[in-house]
């Protein structure tokens, strides 16, 4: 079921489809009426809502004009922000404004009413002496048009503002951790550093990867049921995210049965793609506000406030992150391991989160702050067994500092920050 969302999320076509095919049935459903039971309709519907053919046409024809010219400034609007998101911000949240559904309905919108008005002018028959009701139909379909567009204006107003980005991409990376850890019904997740205890009696293969890309999704509650049924554990051997090359281990399962192992094709339930995806991906989330935050305290568009920000956010997420520290996660079922997959430890997200930063952002005073109190984030509302680690990557960041940079008069608030986090 994971893979299916993952797969409609991705499809960006899909949702201007649906409308256009909403659209295509409600044309042939007024074609219907107009045209087979016209007299019907003239007799039921109010003559203040139909309209003669002539005048139908020409409504019809200037609708379909109009909805053509507003597809294309909003086609000419949604380059400029894409443009603006990988000039600004990262080319890696391209695909948080691309795949948002309100620019997809906002175009099967405006899609869907040139093919209502396609179709119904194209019936619009000179022999059809009574009123139709179409016209009347397009110019609602119109007025709809205007509202979504105007809707759109302000969708792309709050969209190139960074501060709903970083909060949005905050948001759905936290979401991604909770696809992850989530157990089902009758599932035990547990996390550990140490590798579980695997059946050493049983038999094992190795699934390798034929295909060039990244980790996207793990489908252990389908390999959990998979496990379950077959009598087989399994051990996935790379974690969400990993780039992987074909001829690489993507799994190992273990098997009781001394035949042949189970003919399964067990690399479907791990997704490889070109590009990373934040539907589990957690680290993929941080990355992209790290990516933000580099664009932010380069010297072309120099914007310490941003980065901060930016900062700030990782703190929230990495204290999140900190609680479910370890190698490996494991699945259990009835106390009896099925599913284990590795996973990074929260030494290494921390270090991947700030290492860039802490060198890009070496000689400005304010991002060392913002490290600071996102460090201090961490530890007041992350997991305790954490601290020490935080404290260790705290020298780090001062070590590479250019104490240059550092004024008499910005020692007092460093020294703050420094007792907070213990030292």
């Amino acid at each position: 079921m994971k893979y299916f969302l993952l797969q409609i999320k991705q499809t960006i076509w899909l949702l201007p489809s649906l409308y256009c095919l909403f659209a295509s049935l409600l044309a042939f459903g007024v074609i219907y009426l107009d045209t087979v039971h016209g007299e019907a309709v003239t007799q039921t519907i109010p003559p203040l809502f139909l309209i003669s053919v002539d005048l139908a046409q020409t409504i019809l024809g200037t609708i379909a004009a109009a909805l053509l010219t507003m597809i294309t400034i909003t086609f000419s609007t949604i380059m400029v922000v894409l443009t603006t998101y990988s000039s600004q911000f990262s080319p890696r949240t391209l695909s948080d404004f691309i795949t948002n559904k309100v620019t997809m309905r906002v175009l099967g919108v405006y899609m869907g009413g040139i093919m209502y008005s396609i179709l119904t002018l194209l019936f619009m028959r000179e022999d059809l002496k009574h009123e139709v009701i179409a016209g009347p139909i397009g110019v609602l379909i119109a007025i709809i048009c205007l509202a979504f567009f105007a809707y759109f204006i302000h969708h792309v107003a709050n969209s190139i503002q960074v501060s709903n980005l970083i909060n949005k991409v905050t948001t759905s990376t936290l979401k991604a951790m909770e696809h992850r850890l989530t157990p089902n019904k009758d599932e035990v997740i547990k996390i550990t550093w140490d590798k579980p205890s695997l059946p050493q009696s049983a038999n094992r293969f190795e699934v390798k990867s034929d295909t060039l890309g990244y980790i996207q999704l793990h489908e252990t509650h389908r390999l959990l049921e998979t496990a379950l049924d077959k009598k087989l554990v399994f051990e996935l051997t790379k974690p969400v995210g990993a780039f992987v090359k074909p001829g690489d281990t993507l799994m190992i399962i273990y098997y009781q049965n001394h035949g042949s192992h189970p003919k399964l094709d067990f690399r479907k339930y791990i997704k490889i793609g070109n590009d990373r995806t934040m539907f589990q991906d957690v680290e993929f989330g941080i990355r992209k506000i790290v990516e933000v935050t580099l664009r932010a305290i380069s010297p072309g568009i120099n914007d310490p406030n941003t980065a901060v920000d930016c900062i700030l956010h990782l703190g929230k997420l990495l204290a999140e992150v900190s609680k479910y520290d370890g190698s490996y996660l494991n699945y259990y079922h009835d106390g009896e391991i099925k599913v284990t997959t590795m996973q990074t430890p929260f030494k290494d997200i921390l270090y991947g989160a700030f290492f860039q930063i802490c060198h890009y952002g070496r000689e400005d005073i304010s991002i060392l702050l913002a490290m600071y109190d996102a460090l201090i984030t961490i530890v007041e509302e992350g997991d305790p067994s954490v601290e020490e680690v935080v404290r260790q990557f705290s020298e780090y960041i001062n070590a590479n500092f250019n104490k240059e940079a550092i004024h008499e008069m910005d020692m007092p608030y460093l020294n703050r920050k420094k007792e907070r986090l213990g030292y």
